[in-house]
């Protein structure tokens, strides 16, 4: 077995990976298998440059593996898996969408994916930008992250969504690739940044939010008709593996989920990354899934209340189970809407009032395009809709601007059935909703005259709707 390993973002030193890949091979060679562990120099990739983007960098790391596992006299892909942390994870999709795609998975050299802490869907820490992430020194080393970089993995972006659309369509386990994300959701209370929450954040590892690294997720297309928004298009993807891993956070020498391995000893990452690898066959990837499964019950049963001792006090911690919403608003006309307002309703009446308290956990409006808005829920409050007594449903009203005038749009607002909530909010899974408006064009904005001028006379342009509007 060939092995790559794929560092994440704003990484200047190979000692990112600490002494996981030695202890891998260590403790695979240990079970019976010799591994030859290709590092593609430990994947020296350049991530900390404003122009570097994330296509640039799958595209380099083709010709790595390229030089390292493929045969030009043969013709032939020496077999690996990839073993990716953070960032590193969305390159190695998109190097596979880039040169195999859905239809030619069958075709790729690698095996198996298991990725650590992987920003699938982007993380919250993105927006803060280069110079404030810098300065959160524990994460970054004062290395200023690449824009290009940054601006793929906030919320939202056309890259992540554009990726992770045509994800929908892999069915990798069918074609003997074996695909797994691996995470943490506990925060290193020595590595808090006091300046800025998202370190803390419940449901997440303090970099990547559960619900962001999973690539069990789905979309739905909702499009305007009349004053509804009624459900067109609902895709779901075919499962891949993710387990929360007791005890890890995204980075720091305790408890990151790679940072911490040490040569000796028990360690999560070592034990699951070694049992994702064994996979051989789509029964063995099935069992492996359901294993996750278990474990991330546990893991979250067990480190939902978190009680830290201070100097003057005891603080409680809690982490529930977190859904993550990313909306994307464009009209008819394929434009992105800019000023809108998105409400959420529930209950028998589709009322915000209706919802559940402590819900809502953020909210964040993409930098780059206003049009797309990520909105990260507390799942167990949001589940307490469903448990009384069949009121699940679950709406999103939409208020877009202008709303009146020549060219308008009129209240939008979809109503789920009494499963919404089951059918769209998951657990530790991201759902994308696009929201297609109908943008309303009076008949005044062009009209025909049969009044000709009268010498220097004319008749007066009016800019009054006539209330008629263009079909």
């Amino acid at each position: 077995m060939t092995i790559v390993f794929v560092h994440g973002w704003s990484v200047r030193n190979t000692n990112t990976y600490g002494q996981l890949p030695a202890r891998l091979k260590k403790s695979l060679q240990a079970g019976g298998r010799t591994v030859d562990v290709e590092n593609v120099y430990l994947g020296q990739y350049v991530s900390f440059d404003d122009t570097v983007t994330l296509d640039d960098i799958a595209r380099a790391f083709d010709l790595a593996l390229r030089e390292k596992l493929f045969d030009p006299a043969t013709k032939t892909w020496k077999p690996f898996a990839c073993i990716t942390h953070s960032t590193g994870g969305p390159v190695a999709r998109l190097w596979m969408e880039l040169y195999y795609g859905k239809d030619r998975l069958a075709e790729c050299p690698m095996k198996h994916l298991v990725m650590l802490a992987p920003a699938n869907h982007g993380s919250a820490l993105a927006q803060l930008g280069k110079g404030r992430l810098s300065r959160i020194k524990h994460f970054f080393q004062g290395v200023e992250p690449g824009q290009r970089v940054l601006d793929w993995l906030e919320h939202g972006s056309a890259g992540a969504w554009n990726l992770n659309s045509r994800w929908l369509d892999y069915d990798c386990a069918a074609a003997g690739v074996f695909v797994f994300s691996l995470t943490g959701q506990k925060i290193d209370r020595k590595l808090y940044d006091h300046l800025n929450s998202y370190t803390g954040e419940p449901g997440s590892d303090g970099v990547v939010r559960a619900a962001a690294a999973n690539l069990n997720y789905q979309s739905l297309q909702l499009v305007q008709k009349g004053k509804k928004l009624t459900l067109s298009a609902r895709q779901v993807t075919r499962p891949t593996g993710f387990g929360v891993l007791p005890g890890m956070a995204h980075s720091g020498r305790d408890i990151g989920i790679i940072t911490s391995v040490r040569m000796t000893g028990a360690h999560p990452a070592v034990e699951w990354v070694s049992r994702c690898l064994g996979v051989t066959d789509a029964a063995g990837f099935q069992q492996v899934c359901s294993e996750l499964e278990s474990l991330t019950r546990q893991t979250q049963k067990d480190e939902r209340i978190e009680q830290v001792r201070k100097l003057l006090r005891t603080t409680k911690y809690v982490t529930n189970r977190y859904s993550m919403v990313i909306f994307r608003l464009r009209n008819d006309r394929g434009d992105f809407l800019a000023d809108y307002d998105l409400l959420l309703t529930a209950g028998p009446n589709y009322s915000p009032d209706e919802l559940p308290a402590g819900f809502f956990v953020d909210r964040q409006r993409n930098s780059r395009n206003p049009g797309q808005l990520t909105y990260y829920l507390d799942h167990d409050a949001l589940d307490a809709l469903r448990r009384r007594g069949g009121e699940g449903r679950i709406g999103f009203r939409i208020l877009a601007r202008p709303a009146s005038g020549l060219a308008y749009y009129e209240v939008a607002e979809f109503q789920s059935d009494e499963n919404g909530v089951r059918d769209y909010f998951r657990p530790n899974e991201t759902v994308m909703v696009e929201i297609v408006l109908s943008r309303k064009v009076d008949a005044r904005v062009f009209r025909l005259s049969e009044n000709l001028p009268d010498g220097d006379k004319g008749e007066e342009i009016s800019g009054r709707p006539t209330g008629r509007v263009v079909p």
